[in-house]
């Protein structure tokens, strides 16, 4: 299934990490709608839960209207190089499965460290492509075979959906590794 999606956003910051309501989520699909999307992803940093709460109250109060795929944003020092820290997205796939993106890469390092269990890269970002080398990153993907995305790294509601990807939820899937 192929859908346009925003992988990156801290939706969760943005409400102060209040308990989602309905009212909230009404907010956020109308968001949502309004930027041309079938979901998001909510990557607040090193937190889940928040997206997690949200991702139920929508299939209670609001079900089938968007995706919300929950997840967070975390630091990572490889092993192998681990003066090369990124950032990635750990987003928790409706299969049980999780799928990892690294984030914004050329932060904090100009180097690009591919481990295990990484599957996408971002190419661009709404806050980040300063610094964003994407022909490097598109060249780091297809040695990898890691999938591409653009996204809005959204910090506030209105810039959801500033960038966003069509992505083919069934491959994400297949990519994922299962949860333990």
């Amino acid at each position: 299934m192929t859908v346009r999606l925003d992988i990156h956003t801290h939706v969760g910051e943005m409400f102060g990490f209040q308990e989602p309501t309905p009212e909230i989520a009404e907010t956020v699909i109308a968001r949502i709608k309004a930027a041309g999307l079938d979901g998001i992803a909510v990557t607040d940093h090193w937190r889940r839960d928040w997206g997690l709460a949200l991702h139920r109250v929508v299939e209670r109060h609001f079900p089938n209207e968007v995706i919300i795929i929950p997840g967070h944003e975390i630091d990572v020092r490889p092993a192998i190089s681990p003066f090369d820290e990124y950032h990635c997205t750990e987003l928790y796939l409706p299969c049980g499965r999780l799928f990892r993106t690294y984030c914004h890469p050329g932060y904090y390092t100009p180097n690009i460290v591919i481990e295990d269990g990484v599957h996408g890269i971002e190419v661009a970002n709404h806050h980040h492509d300063w610094h964003i080398r994407r022909p490097k990153a598109e060249r780091v993907a297809e040695e990898h075979g890691l999938l591409t995305f653009s996204v809005s790294d959204a910090n506030v509601l209105s810039e959801i959906g500033a960038q966003s990807t069509l992505v083919d939820l069934d491959e994400m899937m297949r990519r994922a590794i299962p949860l333990d």
